[in-house]
């Protein structure tokens, strides 16, 4: 497969705009001894930014295969020391790992959150048009995409993550540098249901009051939050995320609400689907306005606009039943989360 480097990513000076994997076996930036494979350089065609991936020997594109984006530090971090604290995991556990080039991480923590938030938000679509065009190469599961934050490359790892529920399914930050003002586009977004993992150094001075500055800030949000408070937290000691990331898959189930407008020319018709980690064995919707539907896609038609919160119950697994909530605006179509709620509260309160 051929693949593009970007010129302002270059660390072989023979590089040309398009390279050859023969090439690319030649240049010990892409070389890690302790895995069989090549750390591949990719270019995003988007904004033409350069992210590195590793694909474990396992890979098979029959399978749908979990993808961990890991967001690198400032200097002396960079994406490919960051993809080399992963690969070795890849390697074992079976997933797809990627480092995409960041700028916000570069910024100084001083420069306060009105030069950090632009940044931010340019490394947010760089992150996702990275997710899209592995998708198009490659076999991932919609439901098993995760990132991680270590240090400087956190915020932008948080950020993104809970502003893209219906990508990530969970987030993972280890000794995360933290400023709540970064933040503020971000709250109407946090959805409870989301897993987030901080994993810091408790008795660091600056590190540890940062990460306890983001698990406060995440607490008060009432996310489904996991806090590691810790010894020394090595950038090259990966495990507690990874464990992390397993948790989820077996324990925590990933449900999302989607609205689409009907097929009809009535601007108030919504089809409902869910998007699961699992097969739903029974569906109970609650269309906000005294209407249910058992159906698994249901199409209902509201008497006139407004605010509607959508919920939805379903069976799993041994029967235990989970509860999504929704604030829907009708007829714009968009979906906004209800925060707060547990799923045995959503349960409780909202059954009628």
């Amino acid at each position: 497969m051929m693949v593009t480097a970007d010129s302002g990513y270059r660390r072989c000076h023979l590089f040309t705009a398009l390279i050859s994997l023969s090439f690319v076996a030649g240049c010990s930036q892409y070389i890690d001894p302790n895995v069989p494979e090549l750390i591949r350089p990719y270019a995003e065609p988007e904004f033409g930014r350069e992210y590195l991936l590793y694909r474990p020997s396992s890979y098979d594109k029959q399978d749908a295969w979990p993808l961990i984006v890991v967001c690198a530090g400032a200097f002396p971090d960079s994406p490919n020391q960051r993809i080399r604290a992963w690969t070795q995991h890849a390697e074992k556990s079976g997933f797809l790992v990627a480092a995409p080039t960041l700028e916000g991480n570069r910024a100084s923590w001083l420069s306060g959150a009105a030069k950090q938030i632009p940044q931010q938000r340019e490394d947010e679509k760089r992150i996702l048009s990275t997710i899209r065009h592995i998708r198009a190469g490659h076999n991932v599961s919609n439901d098993r995409i995760f990132i991680h934050g270590w240090s400087g490359g956190a915020p932008v790892a948080l950020r993104t993550g809970l502003r893209h529920p219906d990508v990530f399914r969970a987030v993972a930050l280890s000794q995360p540098r933290f400023d709540e003002a970064c933040l503020a586009d971000t709250e109407a977004l946090v959805d409870r249901n989301q897993p987030v993992f901080v994993h810091y150094d408790v008795s660091d001075v600056i590190t540890g009051k940062q990460g306890r500055g983001c698990v406060e800030w995440l607490r008060s949000r009432v996310v489904n939050l996991v806090d590691s408070p810790f010894g020394t937290v090595r950038p090259d000691e990966m495990q507690p995320a990874v464990e992390f990331f397993e948790h989820v898959v077996r324990k925590v189930p990933w449900i999302r609400i989607r609205a689409i407008p009907g097929e009809s020319d009535n601007p108030l018709e919504v089809r409902f689907k869910l998007r699961c980690s699992f097969g739903p064995t029974r569906y109970r919707w609650d269309f906000g306005d005294g209407e249910f539907s058992s159906e698994a896609e249901p199409v209902h038609s509201y008497a006139e606009p407004g605010n509607y919160v959508v919920s939805v119950s379903i069976d799993g697994s041994g029967g235990r039943e989970h509860t999504r909530s929704v604030l829907l605006s009708v007829p714009e179509g968009v979906l906004t989360n209800v925060a707060g709620l547990s799923d045995a509260e959503q349960s409780n309160s909202e059954r009628p």
